[in-house]
């Protein structure tokens, strides 16, 4: 049987350290990118912050809007992996579509940065997206639409137009986390301050707000339909 060579140990450090350096520009570029967006942020700030020389971060990342795009494609690979995995589940589609909400909420808490950005970026018409974000932004609303196709033909939902579904669901929920910060703040300067209000109540909202658009007089509709057959 043939001897399989060891990997060096000095090889196996050098590589664990790479994948430290990268982790740490990566942090640092999300950081960046969310205060300032992508044409004031500076790639020297950047290095700065993670503690590597600009000459490090370029092995990582070859120019600033790939590294950019890294960290926007991080949001968008990581949630159209989820909601292709969504369309082999099971359910009605109203089940599906509140797993659908849940999943652009939890990716979008578990990125503090991103929110912020992405509202930047669609001020920004998109410029500063490559091909491979626009691929994963396509999967994700195909399955969108995916969900409301199969609603309406089993006579659950209305006819919609899934961009505007979508944007009905994105908007609240990044303008929520995004704005996290000013809230923070007006906490402390109002008479009376509001009631600091959970992630999960406004997860809640915009699924009864999506869905009860979608369906309102359609269950009980359908429902009268089929005691009549």
């Amino acid at each position: 049987m043939p001897r399989v060579a060891a990997v060096p140990v000095r090889t196996k450090k050098k590589t664990r350290d790479a994948d430290v350096s990268r982790a740490r520009v990566f942090e640092a570029a999300a950081e960046e990118f969310a205060a300032r967006g992508f044409d004031g942020a500076k790639v020297d700030r950047i290095a700065e912050r993670a503690g590597v020389n600009k000459a490090m971060l370029y092995y990582h990342y070859t120019d600033k809007a790939a590294l950019y795009r890294a960290v926007v494609g991080d949001m968008f690979a990581s949630t159209a992996a989820e909601m292709a995995a969504l369309r082999e589940t099971g359910g009605s589609p109203e089940v599906k579509l509140a797993a659908f909400i849940d999943v652009i909420a939890r990716e979008g808490q578990l990125r503090p940065h991103f929110p912020a950005m992405w509202l930047r970026e669609l001020a920004d018409g998109g410029q500063h997206l490559g091909e491979r974000n626009f691929g994963d932004i396509f999967g994700i609303v195909s399955t969108l639409a995916a969900i409301l196709k199969e609603g309406e033909a089993a006579g659950r939902f209305h006819a919609s137009t899934p961009f505007m579904v979508q944007m009905g669901i994105v908007g609240p929920l990044f303008m929520f986390l995004a704005t996290a910060p000013m809230r923070k703040r007006l906490m402390t300067k109002m008479p009376i301050a509001p009631p600091d209000v959970p992630p999960a109540t406004l997860v809640a909202y915009v699924k009864s707000m999506t869905i009860g658009a979608l369906t309102a007089g359609r269950t009980s509709s359908s429902a009268s339909k089929a005691g009549k057959r």
